[in-house]
């Protein structure tokens, strides 16, 4: 662990032939040492950091020793198209070879505004003002500001779910339910109301809590998100209706975050598209870089943008110096194209229903261990009764509350990833779950494999895996 190749005296950086040629435990070493101690602990639990990566192709990663991990994580919803679409590394090939120019700052981008077309067109009518930035938590931020503005500084209240994730800034923390837990330690922006997801009647309330004078509220702003996608948690029959109702009447701004569910993710092009809600503002990115690029977004209404931002001082009152470079903007274009026409929409759809029934059935033989099986289009959460943790009771030494919490589910991820060459991943806020979310891309051979193998896993004593994994954690301790 603690070995790592060191450079000559007279050298002070790493060349990139040098670091080409480090080995996983040099370069987990050095993570160690120079990024996050923890995080390297994490890697190291899970097996993830003793085979190098040294191709990635669709749902495929070949490792330095020959064998092919079958991605189902999509790089966290990242990869709606696979790894290394050969139509995106053709697009950005020409890109840099003809040395075009990658910084529009003083000259208008005519990719930005076909891309904002595109953008629009796949949007419902209305949504036409289009801002891009690099992340999610970024578009967020960017959808806030655009909303406050609208709304003045009058109506400074927004709500936000319980259950919900829309970034780690500082003012997406604030409006982050599930992280309002682990985040203590940050004060949150004031003005920020929660309720429970789902709750129609609790917005009313919030909304009526605060009125004001000649029927006026404080409550100017609420971002949600259409299916929440850890926990695959989706509100009753009927909520956007009555949410767009009272935000209609109220002049409340309603937006929608697809950073995780956005291009396809659910089987609709945005998750929003399975209620009947119409949104004042989306929140777009991860999938939207196609897995090449930072990128993501928001896109409003005409209407929000014309009051906020419509006069000619307002014009860079929002703004960010990595606003759509130009390789980033041609990947973009590239994937929208490519979902289009693989129809990689309806795709999510067939074969999320297929892999949906898949584990259904492989819950019935494992009732008591995999608890249930929700999905939605290619995402899947597999939430699981954590027998192991028993396991704490039985050791002699104390075991921190975050790895008892994922005993179970570490267990059955390094089993996936070591003995049959499948990548998942547990989400930040629950660590009972397994989330499901390959590249939409994925065959029915490829989902197939992947159901035998979680069968397989589960047929196994996952108490003396949980034991294994409990062994590295004192083992990486050891050797701090």
């Amino acid at each position: 662990m603690n070995h790592v190749l060191r450079l000559p005296q007279a050298t002070q950086l790493y060349t990139l032939e040098q670091a080409e040629q480090l080995t996983m435990a040099e370069g987990l070493s050095l993570f160690k040492e120079f990024i996050n101690p923890n995080l390297a602990q994490m890697y190291y639990l899970l097996g993830l950091a003793d085979r190098k990566p040294i191709k990635a192709e669709g749902l495929i990663i070949t490792m330095d020793d020959g064998t092919q991990v079958l991605d189902m994580t999509a790089g966290l919803a990242v990869l709606n198209v696979g790894h290394n679409h050969p139509r995106i590394l053709a697009a950005r090939r020409k890109w840099a070879d003809a040395k075009q120019l990658e910084i529009w700052k003083f000259i208008p981008s005519p990719y930005q505004a076909a891309l904002a077309h595109n953008i629009a067109q796949i949007m419902p009518g209305g949504l036409n003002k289009v801002f891009f930035c690099n992340s999610g938590a970024e578009a967020n931020e960017g959808a806030l500001k655009l909303a406050q503005k609208y709304v003045g500084p009058e109506r400074s209240i927004t709500a936000f779910t319980d259950i919900s994730f829309h970034g780690k800034t500082h003012a997406t923390l604030s409006v982050s339910g599930s992280e309002k837990k682990g985040n203590q330690h940050f004060k949150t922006m004031p003005d920020c109301a929660e309720i429970p997801y789902g709750d129609a009647d609790a917005f009313e309330a919030l909304i009526a809590e605060h009125k004001k004078n000649f029927g006026k509220t404080r409550v100017g702003i609420f971002i949600v998100e259409a299916i929440r996608s850890e926990g695959l948690v989706t509100p009753p029959p009927g909520y956007f209706d009555r949410i767009q109702r009272l935000c209609k009447k109220h002049d409340i701004v309603l937006i929608l975050d697809e950073v995780f569910c956005g291009f396809g993710r659910t089987g609709k092009m945005f998750a929003f598209e399975h209620q009947n809600v119409t949104p004042d503002i989306v929140s777009f990115s991860k999938a939207f870089g196609a897995g090449k690029a930072s990128f993501g977004g928001y896109i409003a209404q005409d209407k929000l943008f014309n009051k906020a931002y419509g006069k000619l001082k307002h014009a860079t009152l929002h703004s960010t110096t990595y606003n759509g470079f130009g390789e980033e903007i041609i990947t973009a274009i590239e994937s929208l194209n490519i979902i289009q026409d693989e129809n990689l929409v309806e795709r999510s759809a067939t074969m999320g229903k297929y892999l949906l029934e898949r584990l259904q059935q492989v819950q019935l033989k494992h009732p008591a261990i995999l608890k249930d099986v929700r999905g939605a289009g290619l995402l899947v959460n597999l939430e699981l009764d954590n027998i192991a943790s028993k396991i704490a009771k039985r050791v002699p030494v104390p075991i921190p509350d975050e790895v008892v919490s994922k005993l179970t589910t570490g267990g059955i991820i390094t089993e996936l990833y070591e003995k049959h060459n499948m990548l998942v991943y547990t989400p930040l806020h629950n660590h009972n779950l397994i989330m499901v979310s390959p590249s939409l891309t994925i065959t029915k051979e490829q989902i197939d494999q992947f159901v035998e193998a979680v069968d397989q896993v589960l047929s196994t004593n996952l108490v003396e895996k949980g034991l294994v994994y409990l062994k590295r954690m004192l083992n990486f301790s050891d050797a701090k």
